[in-house]
This record gives structure tokens, sequence and C-alpha cells, in this order.
């Protein structure tokens, strides 16, 4: 085992065969046997690739009482080594009902904050690794996809991960870090089988294992088919959806004439390309039920985990499930768009959004409200009605009518930003003009 391992899972990455290297290296280190033995060869490998640099992101979770000996344990090591270190405490809610789904988050949320572009994120998961998740995913009635399991590449959310010692049993890392003198940390908490992945590893795969001895290249090879077929079905998915719609909406006319399995294969393929987490088979069963068939002029939705699929105007949307806005107006500086108590983004973005006259919004105290009902506005150079009809002829989804945040200068309506600027408000010049813009939230993004 050597650091030809990193350059196999370098070259799994999609694109050109020869590709430059990574701008740098940042391995996820715990400090355990696993990490270890990477980061070690991580380390060999940037001796032979000196323009990458590295990193060793320790993750300290605060869940053990030896857990900041640990990181001091992570650091010397990385000292001596001389590899750059990098340590982020993270507070983990006890109260979740699960205690390593709360952990994972709270590493993918870190993972994101200390990776940029260019950079590759390498993770030690192993061949007995796979196997524990293939097992996991096949308990809770996974398909294809989750069956899968971890690939040597992947991409989350603009995160690049790469696995280089995913097809390597845990027995030949101990193996190694005892030919090479290594030490490692040994969390206790790996031990307690209250833990699922705990269950598997200490209870059931001994068991299973001394039945089966290569259990884990044949559930190895087990998860490399089910992700070979969930590729195929994203494949298949893709040329039932065609293009894209702008507004990131699925067109219902892309469900017609399908079956019932590739319409649900189509929108499982859609909800992961807006960072949705997947419904139940029976709440997906309700969207083609219950939601693609409802009346033009109907309101149905399927809410589920803070996120809602809702349908307008022919096409399906995934949205963020919010909560009523504040009812009382909030002041507004113009100087500083991003307001914290507005779900979405108040920016200000030359050339982007709505353009207001600054002159207008100076002659008063600026404030930020959202609709109440019976709200009438007068867009510059056409007649008065009522906001709830601009807000139809403007084609707003009524799910984000009562969200869209309403500028008012001395309790007058000035306009809503990305929307119209009102009669009185709307720009003499360019160096009058103050352009704003409101982005309604979105739900995290794709991931694979």
């Amino acid at each position: 085992m050597d650091a030809t391992l990193i350059d196999q899972a370098l070259a799994a990455r999609p694109g050109p065969p020869a590709q430059p290297p990574p701008a740098r290296l940042v391995v996820g280190f715990s400090g355990g046997l696993d990490s270890t033995v990477l980061l070690q060869l991580a380390r060999q490998w940037r001796h032979h690739n000196a323009s990458t640099l590295l990193l060793a992101l320790h993750i300290n979770h605060q869940l053990h009482p030896h857990a900041d000996d640990w990181q001091w344990q992570c650091a010397e090591l990385c000292k001596h080594w001389q590899v750059p270190f990098a340590a982020q405490a993270v507070t983990i809610d006890r109260a979740q009902a699960s205690l390593e789904q709360s952990a994972r988050a709270a590493r993918y949320a870190v993972f994101h904050q200390h990776c940029q572009p260019g950079d590759v994120l390498l993770l030690a998961h192993h061949r007995d690794d796979q196997v524990e998740t293939l097992l996991q995913r096949l308990l809770r009635g996974s398909g294809p996809l989750g069956l899968g399991g971890m690939g040597l590449f992947s991409q989350q959310q603009g995160l690049t991960i790469v696995r280089p010692l995913l097809d390597i049993d845990r027995a030949d890392l101990e193996q190694h870090a005892s030919e090479h003198q290594l030490r490692w940390i040994d969390d206790p908490s790996n031990a307690d089988s209250r833990f699922e992945r705990n269950f598997l590893r200490h209870d059931a795969l001994p068991l299973l294992r001394s039945r089966w001895p290569q259990l884990n290249q044949t559930l190895a090879r087990s998860a490399r088919l089910n992700r070979e077929a969930a590729n195929l079905l994203d494949e298949l998915a893709q040329s039932d959806q065609g293009e894209m719609a702008a507004d990131g909406g699925l067109p219902l006319a892309r469900l017609n004439n399908l079956s019932e399995a590739r319409a649900r294969n189509l929108i499982r393929y859609w909800l992961r390309q807006q960072g949705a987490s997947m419904p139940s088979e029976v709440q997906l069963q309700r969207v083609l039920d219950e939601i693609v068939p409802a009346a033009a002029d109907a309101r149905p939705e399927l809410v589920w985990g803070g996120q809602a699929i809702r349908r307008y105007q022919d096409e399906l949307f995934c949205v963020p499930d919010l909560p009523p806005p504040a009812p009382d107006p909030q002041p507004f500086d113009p100087s500083q768009p991003q307001q914290t108590h507005l779900k979405g983004a108040l920016v200000n973005i030359t050339g982007q959004g709505t353009a207001f006259s600054r002159s207008a919004l100076q002659t008063g105290s600026l404030t930020l409200r959202f609709r109440q009902g019976g709200e009438a506005a007068k867009p510059a150079g056409r007649h008065t009605r009522s906001l709830k009809q601009w807000l139809q002829d403007y084609r707003v989804p009524p799910w984000w009518r009562d969200h869209w945040p309403i500028l008012y200068a001395n309790d007058q309506l000035a306009g809503l930003p990305g929307l119209f600027a009102c009669d009185g408000f709307q720009p003499a010049d360019p160096d009058d003009t103050l352009w704003l813009d409101w982005q309604p939230p979105r739900l995290n993004g794709p991931s694979r």
C-alpha cells in the first residue's frame, strides 16, 4: 500500500484522462486508524506533487471527555509530519433522533467552510465501511442509488470528494499501520453497539464473515453493480427530463406518457438536482396520485422534512417550507441590503433586479414589510391595482407572495425589489439608481 492509491483515486474524477493535480488536498483527519494512514499516504504523495498544497482538517465533535486531547494529538502529529493543520469544534444536538446523522451533517458543514474551488477532499472510508453502509441502507429499504454505497469519487453540493482507501480492507490498514509504526486514536464510542453501524460492525458482520469469508469483496461488488444501475437510471431520467427549466421546476408535460416507474425515477432525479431529501415511497406516490392530476386552479402540496413539492402553472416546484414572515415592519438600510430577518436574499448588485431612485428613498425612513392583504400599488408608468393582482401578473408563485419583501418610504409603498418600483420611486438617471433584488430561498443545491 503506497501513495499510488491517491493517484488512482484522483484518476477516477470525471473529465479528460490527464487532469492537472488539485490545488489542494484536504484530508478529513480524525486521528483514527483510517485517517492516519490516509494522511501518511497523502504526505508521501505530495513529495512527488509539490505544486499541490496539503491540509489536515480535524473536526472536534465535543461528544467525548477526551475530545480536546484528541485534537491536541492530531495537531502534534501534523506538527511532527510538517503538515498544515486546522481544527474546528462543532456542537451536536444530542436530542436529535440520530446522533450519527447529526454528527455527519456537522462535519460536512465544516468541510464546506474550509474547502475552496480547486480543492479535493480526501476521506478515509475503506471497504469495511462500504459493507456497513450497504447493509444499513438495505435494512432501510433503499433503492439502487442508496445500495450503490459510496463511490471512489463523488460530488456533494460543490465538494469534490475522493476516497482512496475504498477498495482496501481495514485489516490491511492495520497491517500497514503496524509496519510503519503509526499511532492512532481509538474512540471508545466505536465499540458502543447501541449505534446502528457499530452493531453491524461488532455483532452482525463477524457472524456473516464466519460463514462467508469473502463477504467484503462480494458486497463491494454488489455496491458497484447497484451504482452502475443507478447511473443508468440517471441517464434515463436525463433523457426524460430534457433541458432543465430555467426556474428549476419540473414541467408536468415531462411526466406525460411515462410509466409510473419512469415518472417516479424522473421525480427522484429532479429532487436530487434541487438538493432535496427524498420523500418516502408513499409520499412519492402521492405526488403522482394527487399533485400531478390536480385541477389547474388547485394548490396541492406535499410537505416533508422542511421542504415541499408544490404545483404552479403546470410545473412542479420543490421549495423550502417556510413559516409566516414577521408581521412587524423592519428597518431597512440600503447600504446594507442583506437583511437577517428575511428568508432568501435581498441584494444590491448593479444591473440586477429593480432600479429605485436613491434620492426618492432618502426622503424618509425605509422599512420592509410583508403582504397583509388589501395593499394597492402603482408601478411606474402603469395604473393602480391591488398588489395581489400585480403579483399574479408578474407570475410570482403563490407560496412566495406572502414572503416577498415590500419596500416602504415613510409608509408609502415604494416597490417590490426584483419586481417593480412605484411611481415617484423610479430613478431619474444612472447616477440616481439603486438596484435591489430579492432572491427567494432555495434548497441546498444538487448533490451526488
